[in-house]
């Protein structure tokens, strides 16, 4: 089911009379929208209403600006309504929704539950002896990061975890000298993404 976009937070003044004018026009005889709610006589008054505050408010009077500014509020919530009756007379119909002069929203996009691979991860010395700072990109769909340290490249033994939101966060208390290898994993709402690849840097 399509849903209605009203569209005209984005749009400068003008833009906005212009865009309310093309709804009403295509809502006037619209057999799909027979009855619009708001009336569109009241429309056209809160239009033209707009536009007369507008070309007010061009001059040097700036008390002009406060009552252009309230015209505008009235108009975007006269068509909220307006969309709303679309939205019910249409059925959700992508094509009775062009018709009458608004648009389509874009469908949202489900996020999964699954994170993505942490990728660019780079290691390099923390603000102290014994520390290292790991910073990384941003994974799709992370709610939190995972990250491990190792002596070995197999992680068979591991050093405690560290855990963040962020995309860097200095770790351990390592022996200097020491070479430790280090992945970051992130975690999404349900499954964990692909360990990023293991990287090495030897503790200062």
């Amino acid at each position: 089911m399509s849903k209605v976009k009203i569209g005209f937070n984005s749009l400068t003044v003008p833009e906005q009379i212009e865009r309310a004018r093309k709804i009403k026009n295509k809502l006037t005889g619209n057999p799909d929208c027979a009855t619009p709610v708001p009336a569109l006589t009241i429309v056209d008054g809160a239009i033209v209403a707009l536009e007369t505050a507008y070309n007010d408010s061009r001059g040097r009077d700036k008390n002009k600006v406060p009552a252009m500014k309230l015209r505008i509020k009235e108009l975007l919530v006269m068509f909220s309504q307006l969309s709303a009756y679309v939205q019910e007379a249409s059925g959700g119909n992508a094509e009775i929704i062009i018709g009458s002069g608004f648009d389509t929203a874009k469908p949202k996009t489900p996020h999964s539950n699954t994170a993505g691979q942490v990728t660019n991860v780079r290691l390099s010395d923390g603000s102290v002896s014994g520390k290292i700072r790991v910073d990384f990109d941003k994974a799709d769909n992370a709610v939190i990061y995972v990250m491990l340290a190792s002596p070995d490249p197999d992680f068979t033994k591991q050093e405690p975890k560290w855990i963040t939101t962020k995309t860097h966060k200095e770790i351990g208390s390592f022996e200097p000298g020491t070479k430790m290898w280090v992945k970051v994993i992130a975690l999404g709402r349900e499954e964990a993404g692909t360990p990023s690849e293991p990287l090495f840097i030897i503790v200062r």
